[in-house]
């Protein structure tokens, strides 16, 4: 093998080689002297904080800051029975709906609601046959109601007539009020 090459190389200076070595060195340099400056001043910015934050402490009396306390305890749970609250509005529009259609004769046993497709699925049982169809012909009238599926309906043991319904109802009954009274 012929390491004259490699010897020939190491006895030329290229002056660009020390160009790209002493950038990089300083680049180093500045990159090391720039993170302590970071440090110091986020040292410096924290005792800062901690000062403004005794500073603070000293503020008002105790009685004030219980109130504060218990201020911020009632804004928690505010806001945590604020989804509640929303909910509520929209699932009571559904039973004042069902109250107003259901005939006398008629029992639900079971409600399941499900406001993003906008169905409601009703298990209960009627008097008779005769009084299940005319139920079903009333949710049928109503504007709100999209579809009804009857699932199934039987006889049942006391002689009345058991059924499970689907009803498609109309999205603008799950809308809050604010919602419907502005398009």
């Amino acid at each position: 093998m012929d390491f004259s090459i490699i010897y020939q190389m190491r006895d030329k200076k290229f002056w660009w080689m020390d160009v790209i070595f002493y950038f990089t060195i300083s680049l180093l340099m500045a990159a090391v002297l720039c993170y302590f400056i970071f440090t110091v001043k986020i040292f410096l910015q924290n005792k800062d904080i901690e000062d403004l934050d005794v500073a603070l402490q000293t503020v008002g009396t105790d009685q004030q800051k219980d109130y504060e306390k218990t201020v911020s305890d009632y804004q928690k749970k505010i806001n945590d029975f604020a989804g509640l609250i929303k909910n509520r509005e929209f699932a009571s529009r559904v039973f004042s709906f069902m109250e107003q259609q259901t005939l006398p004769n008629v029992w639900f046993s079971k409600f399941a609601m499900n406001k993003k497709n906008g169905e409601v699925i009703l298990s209960g049982e009627a008097d008779s046959a005769a009084v299940f169809s005319q139920q079903v012909a009333n949710f049928e009238k109503n504007k709100h109601v999209k579809k009804i599926t009857v699932l199934s309906s039987n006889l049942g043991y006391s002689g009345r007539t058991e059924f499970n319904l689907n009803i498609l109802m109309d999205p603008k009954i799950f809308a809050s009020l604010i919602e419907t009274t502005n398009p």
